[in-house]
């Protein structure tokens, strides 16, 4: 198969409104640009299932996003099916579809499936996070398909194989190095990152925060994220005394948190579950330590412990904070490339 002659059909429920949309789905930017990059010259068009909340398609950095205004509502999902698959049956009459690209086992899945058995189209589908839990009825309908399923690490593998008995390739997310500021002095302590709810476990980050400031009553600590916990965490900083050491930032555009990487000293990640945790790399390649479960793409090193409860998390956290010693050094998780690498080997299959 030419490049040139490739049409590439990404399916994703949701998409950036713009090329300065920074905060939807990093990695898939990440990704999508660097794939455009390695192929200029083959067409490439995103579908995106429910958001953003607009009719009127758009270019994104050389691909064509065509938003199919599911607005994230039960009652349009039927509506937003059969609209893919006839914009899908569209695209292939007047250029055909080579590759189907299908992100998170869910509705995307489901339709490319259905439109690459019925026209003979190769299938990739990335599960990107919780659609490797038990309860999701998308990935049963995976099994004995054409689909080609990846996941974003070994832990994530791992789940998807007890808990569907599917098969998937392991290709991490690469980052942008060239996006990254120069390191620099630590202002913050402790930094988390991520969305304020159930999953990622501020609750025990709070908790963990309070009792090392018996030990570091002037510690500088940062959160962040938005979401629907960011009350209850509010609440429970308050209930704490910690508002002199803990502020909560929202949410900020990717260059703002880099920025707030390469100012921070320790990485404290609470999170119960994680598909691959793209913060991880992030915070490695912004010479961070890092405290966390074993999650995602969590990999033990100098830089980085993983612990499995609270007071091994507040014991890490403690002895790398004392630790002045540690200069700060870039940390490449991934060989550069390696992603793109991968998925161009597939869909060349």
């Amino acid at each position: 198969m030419k490049a040139k002659n490739q049409h590439i059909v990404f399916l994703t429920p949701g998409f950036a409104r713009s090329e300065n949309d920074s905060t939807v789905i990093p990695a898939l930017q990440v990704y999508l640009k660097s794939i455009k990059q390695a192929l200029p010259n083959s067409k490439m068009t995103l579908l995106s299932f429910q958001f953003p909340f607009t009719k009127k398609p758009y270019k994104w950095n050389g691909i064509s996003v065509i938003p199919l205004h599911g607005k994230n509502k039960r009652i349009y999902k039927l509506w937003t099916w059969k609209k893919a698959l006839r914009k899908l049956k569209t695209m292939h009459h007047h250029h055909p579809i080579t590759t189907i690209h299908s992100f998170w086992i869910g509705e995307c899945a489901m339709i490319g499936t259905k439109f690459s058995t019925k026209y003979n189209i190769q299938h990739i589908v990335t599960a990107m996070g919780q659609d490797a839990s038990l309860g999701n009825s998308y990935a049963k309908r995976l099994q004995n398909t054409n689909a080609t399923l990846v996941s974003l690490s070994k832990n994530h593998q791992e789940l998807i194989t007890k808990n569907y008995q599917l098969k998937s390739k392991c290709i991490p997310w690469d980052i942008d190095t060239s996006s990254f500021p120069e390191l620099q002095e630590n202002t913050i302590d402790i930094l988390g990152v991520g969305s304020i709810n159930r999953v990622k476990n501020y609750t025990s980050f709070i908790k963990i925060i309070s009792k090392l400031t018996q030990e570091f009553p002037n510690l500088k600590v940062s959160i962040i994220g938005e979401g629907e916990e960011r009350n209850k965490i509010n609440k429970q900083i308050k209930e704490a005394a910690l508002e002199n050491t803990i502020s909560l930032l929202g949410e900020l555009p990717r260059a703002e948190v880099l920025q707030k990487m390469a100012q921070a000293k320790l990485f404290l990640h609470t999170s119960s579950y994680e598909s691959f945790g793209f913060v991880f790399s992030e915070a490695l390649y912004s010479g961070m330590q890092i405290v966390s479960n074993n999650v995602g793409i969590a990999t033990a090193m100098a830089e980085w412990e993983i612990c499995t409860t609270e007071t091994e998390i507040i014991t890490a956290c403690s002895t790398r904070i004392r630790n002045t010693k540690n200069k700060k050094k870039r940390v490449l998780l991934n060989a550069k490339n390696a992603c793109v690498s991968s998925y161009l080997d597939l869909y060349h299959e």
